[in-house]
């Protein structure tokens, strides 16, 4: 298992087509090439390793990298994906659109943009609305299902923009 602060070690390859619907490493953990992914050297010094017994399980944390190997010729695997808020399947869908928008602009304006993300999403600094009333937040507000409706209706119709 690999923690969440190594996905630029693991060469993930396409985020939108993918044989199992989740993104994956384009690495080999059996034989990596590491001439290709010098990094991922990095990512094993950081990985984690379970060996399962019959009956055991193993909680994986959102967004921790893994890879399951059969170790017996008869195996059972059962996955539970399990989404702890109604928006999980939004945040991909958000950074994903955030590399459309962002990822190719120029250095200095997507440090611009990091700015802006690490106060209003990753709240670096503090809550950045601290300092207004809780119904001038808007869609920085407590996120409530009206919120939401709100908000997905708001993110709708800028997506129907040219």
């Amino acid at each position: 298992m690999f923690p969440p602060d190594q996905i630029h070690n693991l060469y993930v390859g396409p985020l939108d087509r993918t044989i199992a619907g989740q993104p994956t490493s384009m690495v080999e953990l059996n034989a990596p090439d590491f001439n290709r992914f010098p990094g991922f050297r990095k990512a094993l010094a950081a990985a984690a390793t379970a060996e399962l017994e019959p009956g055991d399980a193993i909680y994986i944390p959102a967004l921790w990298w893994h890879q399951v190997e059969a170790l017996a010729p008869f195996n059972v695997l059962v996955n539970y994906w399990w989404n702890d808020s109604p928006d999980a399947a939004a945040r991909f869908d958000a950074m994903v659109h955030a590399a459309l928008a962002i990822g190719h602009l120029p250095a200095k304006r997507r440090a611009a943009w990091e700015a802006m993300f690490d106060t209003f999403v990753f709240r670096h600094h503090g809550d950045p609305v601290a300092h207004l009333a809780p119904e001038h937040r808007s869609v920085l507000g407590e996120p409530t299902p009206q919120l939401r409706a709100y908000i997905k209706a708001y993110l709708a119709r800028g997506l129907q923009r040219p």
